[in-house]
């Protein structure tokens, strides 16, 4: 800072013109404003989508906001529900009719609070900057805006979305207008995105997520039997893990299951909203759906299964199979999109689309003691790759960037 004071000061004290001197002495004051700014950054986080029952994209607003309050304390986050990890003070309550749901009102609600309030609120706690954990964000902003975007699938598999992939397609068109920064989760959405809109390359920063490692990791086999008891499951079981909308393709892996179920001693188990599935999905005595569980039991029933199968056709990240080896879990993972990004070499990865090859790696990999240690290693070495705080540190950047470019 010091040669900055120099170089704008000296030309002030020479120049006689006072339109240039008023110039240095603005630029001299920008430049002290972004000093200041960039280190006592006011940062907002849009988290009205949050409800009590977090899944996916919940998580990941919980995680990221907790994760930047441990990096960061100016920190203010809209949410109807208390975050965990952040201070009561600093979440500002909105109204619980902006929770995600799959009710058509609250969405609208939530449209419209984005719209409205949510920068006025902002500016009046004057905020430095908005960050928008999802693709939702207001369409006229007070105050620069950072977006995340975690996948394309509306626009993939818009009939698997109805009205909603209509607002989602309007976002995108408006993020490049709207937004100063855009974070991806992984390259391969970064690439889609470049493809989907007019976005420039070095507006979009790669910020991989991370995953709860007091949460995840193995669990105590002494709990086991009281825990299966509990959800009435049997002794082996392979598991899948995710909600059900037919591109991440249960119906494939539950066919493969149904074509060798005679030739193994497990069991299946589902944990996913039978609801979300589009279709009657098949009943078995061997298969055992579990709709929503708490998030604090999800280590249990990763730990507890003989190997995870993802058979996704398309995945922005892939939170399951990083929290599967982080509990020491061995992967079977479709090889599309992302999901390489994540689960490298320490998992077994399958083409999504071929029934016969993934029967076949089941029967090899339950089979096989030997072969779930070697992966379950691995897969701890991987895993340490991701984390929460790895990931706030990416995004605080993202906000410097944004703040800078503003």
């Amino acid at each position: 800072m010091e040669s900055i004071n120099i170089y704008f000061f000296q030309p002030v004290a020479i120049v006689p013109n006072l339109r240039c001197q008023t110039t240095h002495f603005r630029q001299y004051v920008r430049i002290l404003s972004y000093a200041y700014r960039t280190n006592s950054l006011k940062i907002g986080i849009n988290a009205s989508h949050l409800n009590e029952k977090p899944t996916g994209i919940g998580v990941f607003t919980r995680e990221i906001c907790r994760s930047v309050y441990d990096l960061h304390k100016d920190v203010l986050v809209f949410s109807s529900v208390s975050v965990s990890g952040v201070s009561a003070d600093l979440v500002l309550r909105v109204p619980q009719r902006t929770q995600g749901s799959k009710a058509l009102s609250n969405n609208l609600y939530r449209t419209l609070y984005l719209n409205s309030m949510l920068p006025l609120r902002g500016r009046l706690n004057k905020i430095d900057i908005m960050y928008c954990p999802i693709l939702e964000f207001p369409m006229f902003p007070l105050a620069p805006l950072v977006v995340t975007v975690h996948d394309l699938q509306p626009l993939m598999f818009p009939s698997q979305f109805g009205l909603s992939a209509r607002y989602f397609k309007l976002s995108l068109r408006l993020l490049s207008r709207v937004a100063s920064r855009v974070t991806t989760v992984s390259e391969f959405v970064k690439k889609e995105l470049l493809k989907a809109t007019n976005l420039r390359d070095d507006m979009i920063d790669v910020i991989p997520s991370g995953y709860n490692r007091e949460l995840f990791r193995p669990q105590d086999p002494s709990f086991k039997k009281d825990f299966l008891e509990t959800y009435s499951i049997r002794d082996r079981y392979i598991l899948y893990v995710g909600n059900l909308f037919p591109y991440k393709n249960v119906k494939l892996l539950i066919d493969a299951f149904l074509s060798i179920r005679d030739r193994l001693d497990h069991y299946l188990v589902i944990v996913g909203k039978k609801e979300h599935s589009g279709e009657s999905l098949p009943c078995d005595e061997k298969i055992r759906y579990m709709d929503y569980v708490p998030h604090e039991d999800l280590p249990k029933f990763y730990a507890y299964a003989d190997l995870l199968v993802h058979p996704s056709l398309s995945e922005g990240f892939g939170f399951t199979p990083l929290e599967a080896m982080a509990c020491g879990t061995p992967v079977l993972s479709s090889n599309r999109t992302s999901l390489p990004e994540v689960v490298g070499d320490a998992g077994i990865l399958f083409d999504p689309t071929d029934r016969s090859a993934l029967s076949s790696l089941i029967l090899r990999l339950a089979g096989s003691k030997t072969l779930r240690g070697e992966l379950k290693e691995k897969g701890f070495r991987q895993c340490q790759k991701f984390s929460w705080q790895k990931a706030a540190a990416g995004l605080l950047e993202s906000c410097k960037k944004a703040v800078n470019e503003r």
